[in-house]
């Protein structure tokens, strides 16, 4: 894993004395990367371009340092993150006449480009953002994975464009405005985080995943490079379905374990982190070494990972976290550039850290609870048809029938059809924490709307017109690229750890937008599908253990060893007050600190992503 950056002037002509101060600036932008690689450094002016790399080296240590260049040094690339399929690209483009100077997965993209030209993207499996320059045409290519596991941002200045793996590179260069986006801002305080392609910044800009960003003078042009389209197979056997997930998922967990450097797993214990461990065990030669955390009485899953590791004899090693949270909250927020209120930023840090200490690359379970339905919101949204009364009475039949009869009457007459609006809304407002309608008393200023933004930037089509469909194509376009992987993305790379995820292999998600969207969630039971496929491989105790997460004790921090720091940051005169009403700031104090029992989540929520937010804005405005 690594840093890049790259800045591309229009007029392509740079004089000396520009070339010199803007080598100074790139040096700085690329220093805010450092704890994203911090291996190797590279900075070079090529023509109109100047690139800058940060590396962790993961393979070819000796010889992978960026950029790297075709035979002729005409074409540079920039990669940020790992190609899986870099071996069997290089056979192909070996036989074509292409000569290699390394054996890094960077090398691949540079020969595609020089065979395929923009079309190469399609042709990578991995997890990427990646910059071409080409100085015969004097274009710049940025662009970014299939489903974002790998950030990529961008700005428009008036003599250059600016690239970057985060925004805290880009606010180095002193023309970029930190004028912050009221838009932005709703939509943080409703989802948490803030979506792509908006930033909380007016004038970066994030790149949605499976796109990339074309420069050439003073024009750019946005592409999109991955579009499945996949039909849902109604009648597809689940037999077949199963089939086809092992074979995929075998390859996946397999073509992940190549590395030049110590790697291992993440083990929480739960169905997705021991499937991996299951498939590395039976593809890897020797022991893998597995790795758990245990926080404190809250967050402890180390007896069921346990029970994984000793099944297929890990190296298994406990990690147990005892630092103070006051201390720890403040080193990441200000690592994340942007206000960021998924609270499970802080363990994933954490663990990350002290996997560090011990390997480089990890294996993770991320991705397995939005392709194969994992979370209980699911199974409501599965009842959301045309109208109130048609949503009540179905469910309650079929419930009736599965605690009766362990099985649901109405499981094969699922509706392929829902009211969108209905389904659509209810989801959104499973994944809000302050409502639309909150906002509009909340936010001392007009914005525009939250729902409509959804409903309008999403990148991946989703076919179905259900209302699992809707539920699982929001999640998909928003939760997890957004929330899900920029935490990881953002956590691990604050403590130098590179993560892989099997499951977000483009072809599984693939074969997850075919399979029936019912079947996911057979008679209630998330993950059904993923639990029947993998019931030779993991125990019962494991697949059908109540689901926990990964999240942290908000309410807790906040009541106790956060409540002094709460309040210090949210009284009066507070920075986000100029933007958030101070009665509205207020309410949500009184109803944290002045109810005994809550039983509204979103409670300590909100007060959560006031914190986060007030704390941000003291570190960047």
């Amino acid at each position: 894993m690594c840093g890049l950056i790259s800045l591309y002037f229009k007029n392509g002509e740079v004089s000396q004395a520009v070339a010199a101060d803007t080598m100074k600036m790139a040096g700085s932008m690329l220093d805010t990367l450092r704890m994203r690689g911090p291996d190797d450094y590279r900075l070079v002016q090529m023509g109109s371009a100047f690139l800058g790399h940060s590396r962790l080296s993961i393979i070819d240590l000796q010889t992978g340092s960026q950029p790297i260049y075709n035979e002729d040094g005409t074409i540079a690339v920039l990669l940020n993150g790992e190609i899986y399929n870099f071996q069997e690209l290089r056979v192909e483009l070996e036989k074509l006449g292409h000569h290699f100077q390394t054996i890094s997965d960077t090398e691949v993209i540079v020969h595609l480009y020089e065979e395929h030209g923009e079309d190469l993207f399609s042709k990578l499996n991995g997890m990427f953002a990646i910059v071409i320059y080409d100085s015969r045409s004097k274009i710049l290519l940025a662009a970014r994975d299939r489903i974002g596991e790998k950030p990529l941002v961008y700005c428009e200045l008036p003599e250059f464009f600016a690239v970057a793996s985060e925004v805290k590179a880009l606010l180095k260069i002193p023309a970029v405005s930190k004028e912050i986006d009221i838009d932005s801002i709703a939509l943080y305080l409703n989802s948490m985080y803030v979506p792509a392609p908006a930033s909380i910044f007016k004038k970066i800009k994030k790149l949605p995943p499976a796109h990339y960003l074309k420069l050439v003078g003073k024009k750019q042009i946005i592409c999109k490079y991955w579009d499945p389209q996949q039909e849902i197979k109604w009648k597809w056997q689940e037999k077949d379905i199963e089939e086809n997930f092992l074979e995929l998922f075998l390859d996946a967990v397999k073509i992940r374990t190549y590395s030049d450097v110590p790697f291992g797993v993440f083990l929480s214990g739960g169905i997705d982190s021991s499937a991996v461990t299951a498939f590395m065990s039976k593809t890897y030669p020797s022991p893998i070494k597995t790795f758990t955390v245990g926080f404190t009485q809250e967050i402890d899953e180390r007896p069921y990972a346990r029970m994984v590791a000793d099944r297929y004899q890990t190296e298994h090693t406990e990690l147990i976290i005892s630092d103070r949270i006051e201390d720890v909250v403040k080193q990441v927020i200000t690592y994340f550039d942007e206000p960021f209120g998924d609270s499970s930023a802080i363990p994933t840090y954490l663990i990350s850290r002290e996997a560090r200490k011990h390997v480089k690359m990890i294996l993770t379970g991320d991705g397995g609870d939005e392709l194969f339905a994992g979370y209980h919101s699911y199974v409501d949204q599965k009842y959301q048809l045309g109208n109130r009364v048609s949503t009540k009475a179905y469910k309650t039949i079929n419930q009736l029938s599965l605690k009766s009869c362990g099985k649901g009457i109405l499981e094969g007459l699922y509706p392929r059809t829902a009211n969108f609006g209905r389904a659509f809304k209810h989801w959104h407002w499973v994944r809000s924490i302050f409502h639309e309608e909150e906002l509009k008393t909340t936010l001392n200023q007009s914005f525009a709307g939250v729902a409509d933004f959804f409903q309008k930037q999403h990148w991946l089509g989703v076919h179905g017109e259900d209302a699992l469909s809707i539920s699982y194509a929001f999640d998909l376009n928003y939760y997890l690229p957004d929330d899900l992987l920029k935490k990881v993305d953002m956590a691990s790379m604050f403590a130098s750890l590179e993560c892989r995820a099997p499951f977000l292999d483009y072809r599984l998600i693939e074969l997850s937008l075919q399979i029936p969207p019912n079947i996911k969630i057979k008679n209630d039971c998330l993950k059904s599908l993923l639990k029947s496929s993998l019931h030779n491989y993991l125990p019962s105790e494991i697949l059908y253990r109540p689901k926990t997460g990964f999240g942290a004790p908000v309410a807790s921090w906040l009541k106790n060893q956060l409540k002094e720091m709460t309040f210090d940051l949210l009284g009066q005169s507070c920075k986000i007050e100029s933007f958030i009403d101070r009665k509205a700031i207020q309410q949500c104090l009184d109803l944290l600190y002045r109810t005994d029992l809550i039983k509204d989540y979103r409670v300590s929520q909100k007060v959560w992503l006031l914190f986060v937010l007030e704390s941000w804005m003291r570190n960047y405005l």
